[in-house]
């Protein structure tokens, strides 16, 4: 720990002799970052991958706009993080150690996402958060070796923010709660990306407004922010319902795990006649080593999508067309689930396609904001405000938020081609069927 201290009190010495970096951003104008451990971190070969993975992963096809990189989410988030804690070093002493962690922590939450994101996450079977982990502790990788060189330390108590087990507990907070600069930055970003409001909030004023609590493990909103923390939590309701669950886009997205689940079916079969060598890894369903795993990117998918609509597999290459040039599912809503879709599985094999990749069943949901049970298994901290000392949760001062709080919302989409192989409609018999359900 000292080693540490000693190392960040060096660094802010040399400083003055570092040269300043600013990142013009869309949202926060000019970003200064003249901490050389950050400035080596963006610089990393792990933290530049990922200029190419988009945050919104198939969202483009809806919103032509959302092409922005988790790049920029992350450095955003670390911004947010940075303002945040000077907000609340005003109220007690943070040291630059746990600053540094808390930026560094920030800044590489996201370093774990693989192609796609989340549709990549079904495929690997691991989530992010878990390869985020693995990076920043391996020994090979470029961030470890930044952060080793400050303290050997210093990956794991990194890890330990993002995994919260950090054992200063409001830095962990800041990063992944109901109420964290993860969250204030992507509604922001992807809204302004996407070109709605719906992901709109004052930002300024929830970030002037953190507290500590009694035991400064936790944070808490003053009760002068009550309207700006229902306005980030409808933002983050409109934004599910509007934009991350659009329809079209989950389509896409079951489409693109369609082409991956078929490329892996033919791989393993030792049929699959256009093999793209850097995904055999992921195509053999073998365990994905860490070096493997970060040569993938969003560009390594669209490519081998490319090259597969030649292949001579027929499901395969009409998949590939399909997603390349925007020959989409058509969605299906329904009101429940509880139906039979046999028919629409004989309706598809009438025409020659296989239900497996042209059949899917989507139940996107979301609750906005999650109050908690004392007690209950898996409960979720609360937002609390504070007012004239007593803290409370939100929904003993929010009557809007209180009626959002728990309250499941689930769609349910059955998707399907519109056309058969000769550009045959099929679509019109299958919606027949279902409406007579």
């Amino acid at each position: 720990m000292n080693n540490i201290l000693n190392c960040v009190n060096d660094n802010i010495v040399e400083r003055e002799k570092i040269m300043v970096k600013y990142f013009r951003d869309p949202l926060y104008s000019f970003i200064k970052i003249n901490e050389e451990l950050i400035l080596k971190l963006i610089n990393s070969r792990e933290f530049q991958r990922l200029k190419y993975i988009k945050q919104l992963g198939t969202s483009e096809v809806t919103y032509y706009g959302a092409n922005h990189t988790r790049f920029s989410h992350s450095i955003g988030a670390m911004y947010l993080m940075d303002r945040a804690l000077s907000q609340l070093n005003d109220q007690i002493n943070i040291d630059e150690e746990t600053r540094m962690i808390a930026l560094a922590a920030a800044l590489l939450h996201d370093i774990g996402h693989g192609p796609f994101s989340h549709v990549f996450e079904k495929v690997v079977r691991v989530d992010h958060e878990q390869w985020t982990t693995n990076i920043i502790l391996n020994d090979g990788t470029e961030v470890n070796k930044i952060l080793s060189e400050i303290d050997s330390s210093l990956p794991q108590k990194v890890a330990e923010v993002i995994k919260k087990e950090y054992e200063h507990k409001f830095v962990s907070y800041l990063l992944s709660s109901q109420l964290d600069v993860d969250r204030m930055d992507y509604l922001l970003r992807d809204s302004y990306y996407v070109g709605v409001k719906y992901g709109l909030f004052d930002v300024d004023m929830l970030i002037k407004s953190m507290l500590f609590n009694e035991d400064k493990s936790n944070i808490v909103i003053d009760y002068k922010c009550l309207y700006a923390v229902e306005q980030y939590i409808l933002a983050r309701y409109y934004m599910y319902w509007q934009v991350y669950y659009h329809k079209t886009t989950r389509g896409y997205e079951a489409l693109l795990k369609n082409i991956l689940k078929r490329a892996q079916y033919l791989y393993q079969q030792e049929s699959l006649d256009i093999k793209v060598d850097i995904l055999t890894p992921v195509l053999s369903n073998e365990k994905i080593s860490i070096e493997e795993y970060l040569r993938l990117n969003d560009s390594i998918i669209l490519y081998s999508i490319m090259t597969w609509k030649n292949s001579s597999d027929k499901i395969l290459s009409d998949l590939c067309r399909r997603y390349l040039y925007r020959d989409l599912y058509k969605a299906y809503e329904f009101k429940n689930q509880l139906i039979t879709y046999d028919r629409v599985k004989e309706i598809l094999e009438e025409h020659g396609m296989d239900a497996e990749y042209y059949l899917a069943f989507d139940k996107p949901s979301n609750v906005a904001y999650d109050y908690y049970v004392e007690g209950e298994e898996g409960e979720k901290p609360s937002i609390l405000i504070n007012r004239n000392g007593k803290k409370m949760s939100i929904t003993r001062f929010s009557e809007s938020i209180k009626a959002l709080s728990g309250n499941q919302g689930i769609k349910y989409y059955l998707y399907f081609p519109r056309e058969n192989y000769d550009n045959v409609n099929i679509s019109d018999d299958i919606i027949k069927y279902l409406e007579g359900l």
